[in-house]
């Protein structure tokens, strides 16, 4: 079985080694940004007064309910509001 997936990657182009690469060095950049967004984040969060949070908070609440309208669900509202909440429990 070994020996199968050995001459699998072997066998593989010089092109799609090189896509694998790239991918593989766009989701180490990636990666990146996502820790400098969260160490900004927690930075800024902390200069915020419990009422902005408080706002904050409010206004993920409305996107979510707003998403969430049985007769018509918005799924992206729906993620806004899950990324809005997401942040939030990451700053405190």
């Amino acid at each position: 079985m070994h020996a199968l997936r050995l001459s699998r990657v072997v066998s593989l182009s010089p092109s799609l080694l090189d896509a694998m690469e790239d991918a593989s060095e766009r989701i180490r950049e990636l990666e990146a940004r996502l820790v400098a967004h969260v160490i900004v984040l927690k930075t800024i969060a902390r200069l915020l007064s419990e009422s902005t949070l408080a706002e904050l908070k409010a206004a993920a609440q409305g996107i979510d309910d707003e998403g969430m309208q049985e007769a018509n669900p918005n799924l992206h509202m729906r993620r806004v509001a899950e990324e809005i909440w997401s942040i939030l429990e990451m700053v405190g």
